[in-house]
């Protein structure tokens, strides 16, 4: 799914999201689709490790305001 990217630039958490959000944000700001940025994440996630990503995931939603 292709999302148009919106006139508004700032980025936000979208209430929407499978959890909590930042993916579906940052594909909503972006213009990408969302399943390629979660596959993003999940290399990321395998190749960082499990707790700098999970860290990094909170980081983000704490401190992207919510839509």
């Amino acid at each position: 799914m292709y999302y148009d990217r919106e006139e508004d630039r700032t980025l936000y958490r979208e209430r929407r999201g499978m959890i909590l959000g930042v993916f579906q944000g940052l594909a909503t700001w972006s213009g990408l689709p969302v399943l390629l940025l979660r596959i993003i994440g999940l290399i990321l996630l395998f190749s960082v490790g499990f707790v700098p990503m999970a860290i990094a995931y909170i980081l983000t939603a704490l401190m992207l305001p919510s839509r």
